[in-house]
């Protein structure tokens, strides 16, 4: 290799430890400094801009100028180099989502906002699934509308007992309404007589709608057991949204009462007129719930969580920074065909390495922020981003000393995989992030800004 071949992969890693060197600052922004989810949005918004500048101007758009300015000799050359980077940009994509989830399947979505909310939407929807398939054929649910009961599993939140351990006690106030999920409970009544909660019954419902203390006691005594759990405010707010669900717990706690007394001691008088106080307030009661609450922590669930978000990022870089190399290269070709001295500042793709300077700081600042939240001490943070940005000098390098070597037609279809893996990753998740956020008025707007101020870079090329 000459010593000017060896001075340009130099200036390639330059280049591409300038582009990634405001993950860096973003990192250490995003940690120190507070920011509003608006303003985090509208940088997520401003880097996608300036990423989808880059690679339309960078990567697209001098395969298609190449077709629109050939003559007919060359027609036919360029049609198939336009082409083939259409298919290139198909493939890129395509790699990106494979590779995306394969990372993501392995904690690899906790490194972004938008994937973690679109994970925990998975992951909710799993849980619901799960829960209706347990507790769908019990007498409670079993005469229950589908879409109803989907609405009222969405609303409830687990409650866990051990063996031996009491759910309620007779005497204790009344303010949720319980589904056993897994597991059955001893109800003990105040007169002595008992009875079994199994799956899918419904626990406490009297006492909760007559508004009155707990008559009964429930202990697992045989083992662990799972329970859902309505609280008072959420019930009646369902309740209201939904008569039917309301109906369907008065006419069961009616039949509970009814049941209650045929056991009752006919000399327990007091006994029987909190049953006929209950009666009364059915008839004139009616009566919400958290959001589901994650059962378990996401980050919990993978224990290389870490190393996947940082193949996730690294997934971010590796097309972003190969490019810089090629694309340093072609400015090299044209100032030399001109016989323009060549300096580090003529072969410097600006309008690429601005935008993806611009684009990367926000993506770090947003990683930064959802990965600090995850518990990851600042200094893993720091050190992620400072090894992404060295390797992305390093496959700037790579890419232009592989340049000097592959014809023009293998270097579209490189560059061709590099926009579209890019382009996929900014639907796939600056965008959505943006948008979330921040307004989506504000995440368009600030998105166009972004798209201008890389552009503006042309005019110091």
């Amino acid at each position: 290799m000459t010593d000017m071949g060896q001075t340009l992969i130099v200036w390639a890693a330059i280049l591409g430890a300038i582009a990634a060197g405001s993950m860096v600052l973003g990192a250490i922004v995003g940690i120190t400094t507070p920011m509003s989810n608006g303003t985090v949005g509208a940088m997520c918004g401003f880097g996608a801009g300036a990423l989808i500048s880059a690679l339309a101007i960078e990567l697209v758009s001098p395969t298609v100028v190449a077709l629109s300015n050939a003559d007919v000799a060359n027609r036919s050359t360029e049609t198939h180099h336009f082409v083939t980077l259409l298919l290139a940009m198909v493939g890129g994509g395509v790699i990106f989502i494979f590779l995306d989830q394969l990372l993501s399947a392995h904690g690899g979505y906790l490194r972004k906002g938008a994937y973690l909310i679109s994970q925990h939407s998975k992951n909710k929807h799993k849980q619901q699934s799960e829960l209706m398939q347990s507790i769908g054929n019990s007498s409670f649910f079993s005469s229950m509308e589908p879409d109803l009961m989907h609405e009222l599993v969405k609303m409830l939140h687990p409650k866990f007992l051990v063996e031996g351990e009491a759910l309620f006690s007779i005497g204790d106030a009344s303010n949720e309404l319980y589904i056993v999920r897994t597991g059955s409970l001893s109800l003990t009544h105040a007169d002595g007589s008992e009875r079994m909660a199994e799956r899918g019954d419904l626990i406490g419902e009297v006492s909760f709608l007559a508004h009155q203390p707990h008559g009964t006691s429930a202990v697992a005594e045989h083992g662990p057991a799972e329970l859902l759990v309505l609280h008072k405010a959420q019930y009646e707010s369902f309740a209201r949204q939904y008569p039917a669900f309301a109906s369907t717990v008065r006419e069961l706690a009616s039949e509970r009462i009814s049941e209650n007394k045929r056991h009752l001691d006919q000399a327990a008088i007091a006994k029987q007129q909190w049953a006929d106080l209950a009666i009364t307030a059915l008839r004139s009661g009616a009566n919400d719930v958290p959001s589901a609450r994650d059962l378990t922590s996401m980050k919990e669930e993978h224990s290389n969580a870490g190393m996947a978000i940082w193949l996730g990022n690294l997934l971010d870089v590796i097309p972003e920074s190969f490019v810089i190399g090629t694309v340093m290269l072609s400015l090299v070709a044209a100032k030399t065909t001109a016989g323009v001295p060549l300096t580090f500042f003529d072969v410097m793709p600006l309008t690429l390495v601005g935008a993806l300077f611009l684009s990367n700081f926000p993506e770090a600042l947003s990683a930064s922020v959802n990965m600090k939240q995850q518990g990851f001490s600042t200094t893993k943070i720091i050190v992620l981003w400072m090894t992404l940005t060295v390797i992305c000098a390093l496959g700037a390098a790579f890419g232009a000393y592989v340049g000097e070597s592959i014809p023009h037609s293998a270097m579209i279809v490189v560059e061709g995989i590099a926009a579209g893996a890019m382009l996929t990753m900014i639907g796939s998740a600056m965008l959505p992030e943006a948008a979330h956020l921040s307004t989506p008025n504000m995440a368009g707007f600030s998105t166009l800004i972004g798209f201008i101020a890389a552009v503006g870079f042309k005019l110091f090329e």
